[in-house]
């Protein structure tokens, strides 16, 4: 082993490792393939024999995520297995303490590289002259709120943790877990596919992976993947169900022609405005603990060096530059784009 690591000549482990970089990609990329392909021929099947389900958000949104959870992504898994792990995590436990004070840090870097990516891509909706569609927030508007339990508070976790944490991290954090936390940063935000969701899904996926690397369990991750997208997803859509802005607009076009009238019309939505305005101060509350907090521990987020050292200058080749990365990073920027222009 000590051979392997430390006794080669630096040339032969860059071409090495730049080869197994690639062997990652490519299960990464075949796995992708794998994904669209499924998703294609469902919506295909399914607009010819049973076209009324693609009719509304809640039918599109399982003949797209039912194919993908069931059959593409456990392949994609197998794929990737393929690739033999090089490392194993040394596991530690988080207390109850620390799980909270990681969601409150988590949460807090969802909403601000949310708000950032939704400004860059105001901008350039604003340069190009027409608005960039927002794929997630599209997706759940009118969607079954079960239906969005089930595929974005559950599988969507499980699924993108297990690959993007514990399988891309286990093979690739013998080279250091700066090197790992950021590729599984980088093709977490990347396998989104949009750059609304590539924003936060990046600087969080480097976040979770931080996590991963210092306990070595996966649960954490989960745990705190599920708990974001139920109060992004779920809460959010239940209080914009509650406060109806028709009634509202109503209750206030009405006071002004009849007082007495629109009052009792208010009363009927106070209860809508008042859920709506404790979760607002609610959110803002997690964002502005989470930013402090983030401040205070800052000196704690450190990075241990890896067994093989890959020569500096020649990083950003060995483990992007190469066939499978590229492959992989290249199709997911070509999607990132189309969905700018189009």
């Amino acid at each position: 082993m000590q051979e392997d690591l430390g006794l080669r000549e630096m040339p032969v482990v860059t071409r090495q490792d730049r080869k197994y970089f690639s062997k990652i990609g490519i299960a990464f990329f075949i796995g992708t393939l794998l994904i669209v392909a499924i998703q294609g021929v469902s919506v295909v099947l399914i607009s010819w024999w049973k076209p009324e389900w693609l009719g509304n958000n809640t039918g599109s949104l399982l003949v797209s995520s039912l194919p993908m959870y069931l059959v593409a992504m456990p392949l994609m898994i197998l794929i990737i297995t393929r690739v033999k792990p090089q490392k194993v995590i040394t596991q530690r436990q988080m207390s109850a303490g620390q799980m909270t004070v990681a969601f409150i840090m988590s949460y807090a870097i969802l909403y601000v590289s949310n708000l950032a990516g939704t400004f860059i891509t105001a901008i350039i909706g604003f340069l190009k002259g027409s608005g960039v569609s927002n794929v997630m927030a599209d997706a759940v508007v009118g969607t079954n709120r079960w239906v969005i339990f089930v595929l974005m508070v559950l599988c969507a976790p499980v699924y993108e943790e297990f690959i993007f944490r514990k399988l891309l991290i286990d093979r690739t954090a013998v080279y250091g877990e700066g090197v790992a936390v950021l590729i599984s940063g980088l093709m977490f935000g990347l396998f989104h596919g949009n750059l609304n969701q590539f924003a936060y899904a990046f600087l969080l996926g480097i976040f979770f992976a931080f996590i991963y690397v210092k306990t070595g369990r996966i649960r954490y991750t989960v745990i705190l993947h599920m708990l974001i997208n139920f109060l992004g997803s779920v809460v959010a859509t239940w209080v914009m169900e509650a406060f109806d802005v028709g009634e509202m607009e109503k209750a206030v076009e009405l006071y002004q022609n009849s007082p007495a009238e629109g009052m009792a019309a208010m009363q009927s939505v106070l209860p809508g405005i008042a859920l709506a305005g404790g979760y607002v101060l609610l959110i803002f509350g997690i964002v502005i603990a989470g930013i402090v907090l983030l401040i205070v521990f800052r000196r704690k987020f450190r990075l241990m060096p890896g067994e093989v050292t890959i020569p500096k200058g020649k990083r950003f080749k060995t483990i992007v530059v190469n066939l499978g990365m590229l492959l992989f990073c290249g199709f997911w920027l070509v999607q990132m784009i189309l969905q700018l222009v189009m």
